[in-house]
């Protein structure tokens, strides 16, 4: 085991009904709001407007940044933080899912700083300010209600870069499953499949990691434990597990002491949302499989723990490479059963991209790829 240091403070208020508490831990970092609102169905569900009934009711000043799109755009992010400036926004809230946590996140980190947002993606800058942040979770994904990450998507530039910070961690985060049970089967099953990549560094780094390791495995086995919720969306108790399992798969546990951050699937979806707007949970269950089978073969060992954790494979005389294959065969068939496209081309992404995305992958300045040739192999394998 590496050593590490770990930190995430964020307040966790979890349960159904915790959404009302949403003024009064809100009032607690100022007056005057910004909240964050996705594109889609929140609105006409009446989501937004107890938002803004509890946050009044606290006695706050109201503002809002609505549409932001399921990759939240950098043109938003610029939206936001015009208000913030005209409005002297006191916090940030978010309430949605990871775009629209995402949003926020970049609209408070651009507000506390001069200059342009998109520097602080591409590295050109670094900062230690921002405005303070609230959550609330509206689907289990992305998890960013409890992560110092943050992804945001240049519309123009074709492309989907993240920052990674401390202060990108909510004050506070509400994880309501009665706001989830309105999530519809395809989303539910995106974030499912989000949930388990991000664990996806558990094949990387240092392997005596013994307690880390049984996290990510315990995310994932959540997951695939709690998939009657796609046979039954308005179950809670299913809810409430999945809720809690993507958050813990990236709030940081399941990457101590790995000495690693290897999150190769992610950063290939990335670079594939940003020219396409592809769900990024859908996007994952055609990518993930594909970078699975690649690290498998140069690193077999690393998965037959994985193999006879998750799917109960045993080795029993196969080759470490057929066995670990054996389990991304069947959680490739999970992503088919859940309803998910396991190839680019269900996507409709085509071929003559791939050199396009390549090229992203490699110079995005948060990628650990620098091969053009691995992102071509992995894109070949899910084509």
């Amino acid at each position: 085991m590496q050593k590490f240091e770990f930190y995430n403070p964020v307040r966790i208020l979890f349960g159904p009904g915790e959404f009302a508490r949403l003024g009064e831990q809100t009032a607690r970092h100022g007056k005057r709001v910004l909240l964050v609102k996705s594109e889609g169905p929140l609105e006409d569900l009446g989501v937004y407007k107890k938002a803004e009934g509890f946050l009044k009711a606290a006695g706050l000043s109201v503002f809002e940044l609505a549409g932001v799109n399921a990759n939240p755009r950098l043109s938003s992010v610029y939206e936001g933080i015009k208000i913030c400036r005209e409005k002297d926004i006191d916090i940030v809230v978010a309430v949605g899912g990871g775009s629209a946590i995402d949003c926020a996140k970049a609209v408070a980190m651009g507000a506390a700083n001069d200059g342009d947002v998109w520097d602080y993606f591409t590295h050109a800058r670094t900062t230690d300010k921002s405005l303070p942040i609230g959550a609330v979770s509206t689907i289990a994904a992305t998890g960013s209600e409890m992560s110092v990450h943050c992804v945001i998507t240049n519309e123009k530039k074709k492309q989907k870069y993240a920052t990674h910070n401390e202060f990108h961690l909510p004050k506070f985060a509400i994880i309501d499953a009665e706001l989830h049970a309105t999530v519809p089967r395809y989303l539910t099953a995106c974030g499912m499949c989000d949930t388990i990549a991000h664990t996806e560094n558990y094949f990387a780094g240092d392997q005596n990691t013994t307690l880390t390791n049984r996290i990510a495995e315990g995310a994932i086995l959540t997951v695939l434990q709690n998939e009657g919720i796609l046979s039954d969306l308005s179950n809670l108790d299913m809810r409430n597990n999945l809720a809690w399992a993507a958050t813990v798969a990236i709030n940081g546990l399941t990457d101590l002491g790995r000495g690693a951050f290897e999150y190769g699937g992610h950063v290939i979806e990335h670079a594939i949302s940003g020219f396409f707007n592809v769900i990024h949970g859908a996007g994952l269950a055609a990518v993930l499989p594909a970078w699975m089978y690649y690290r498998c073969e140069r690193n077999p060992e690393r998965f037959i723990v994985f193999a006879e954790r998750i799917f109960g494979i045993k080795k029993n005389g196969k080759s470490d490479y057929d066995t670990g294959k054996a389990a991304i065969d069947m959680l490739k068939a999970k992503f088919v059963s859940w309803g998910l496209p396991v190839s680019l081309k269900e996507l409709n992404v085509p071929e003559s991209s791939f050199g396009d995305i390549a090229d992203v992958v490699v110079n995005d300045p948060d990628s650990f790829i620098k091969d053009k040739a691995l992102v071509f192999d992995v894109l070949n394998r899910c084509k």
